[in-house]
């Protein structure tokens, strides 16, 4: 019955279907922390407000034959709107090749499909969450509060019991906002913000606490080599200074978003959980 799905064309659709939304995401990262509309006004040029046309709209394409700038005023636009499209329209594919394509032949029929769909509103999500939190180290319970109801029902569809996601989703939320409040009471300054503690909720609305579990600790060790290697290339690039002199601030005072690790460590897990169970169990 899906045996279209299964083809290559398929696979091309779906990368696009990626772009397509990942070209959505963008809008939704700029507008949302302004609290803006991402319906109204459509998309515009940010320096003569001039209104963009739908054949300079292409995902990706429109970008590099206009050299990321505006055909109007020239003025350029960010190469991270390229990078969200890119991300996303992959992501899409190798959600994919995991439900419907090779991968995902082991799974009943019927899920597939479904499987699919929700494996790609968990990439969207996150892809939306991790750029915002770069931008402003803000995660919106606009987006985290709605996907966790959206996912809960998600996982109620998949098959899992009731309590599944209802208990993924509590411990989401409730181990980092222990952690942040015992390091608060101890070093006196916010450690996990109630951001971190939403977004864990919904990864554990819809992967349970195996995936909070595996997400927090995914999403530390990814955080904590990325910022040894900043704090590192931080520090060779630093000024000497001379004795006496107080030392310039380093990357150890300095915040870094949690979300991004915590994301791209959810969405491995959306993929990896079936072999990261074989190989505990074993």
């Amino acid at each position: 019955m899906l045996e279209p799905l299964h083809t290559t064309g398929a696979g091309v659709f779906a990368v696009v279907l990626g772009l397509v939304w990942g070209s959505f995401a963008n809008v939704c990262i700029y507008r949302w922390p302004a609290g803006k509309s991402v319906v109204k006004p459509g998309s515009h040029c940010g320096s003569c407000q001039e209104p963009i046309a739908w054949y300079d709209n292409v995902p990706m394409l429109s970008y590099l034959w206009l050299r990321g700038r505006c055909r109007r005023c020239q003025a350029g636009f960010s190469p991270r709107y390229l990078l969200v499209e890119a991300v996303t329209g992959a992501l899409f594919g190798v959600a994919w090749w995991y439900t419907l394509g090779t991968g995902g032949f082991l799974a009943p029929d019927q899920t597939r499909l479904v499987e699919f769909v929700v494996d790609a509103a968990f990439i969207f999500v996150m892809v939306v969450i991790t750029f915002i939190d770069l931008d402003h180290m803000l995660i919106l319970n606009l987006v985290t509060v709605p996907s966790m109801i959206m996912f809960y029902g998600a996982s109620l569809l998949l098959g899992h019991a009731w309590w599944f996601g209802l208990v993924g989703a509590a411990i989401g939320y409730g181990v980092p906002w222990l952690i942040g409040e015992v390091y608060f009471r101890v070093r006196g300054r916010e450690g996990l913000g109630l951001g971190d503690s939403t977004l864990l909720a919904v990864v554990g609305a819809l992967l349970g606490w195996h995936g909070v579990v595996f997400t927090l600790f995914g999403g530390s060790v990814v955080g904590a080599v990325i910022g040894i290697a900043a704090l590192l290339a931080a520090r060779s690039k630093a000024p000497a200074h001379t004795e006496g002199e107080a030392p310039a601030p380093t990357l150890m005072k300095t915040e870094l978003p949690f979300g991004p690790f915590l994301a791209m460590a959810a969405v491995f897990y959306l993929f990896a959980a079936p072999w990261i169970g074989v190989h505990f169990r074993l």
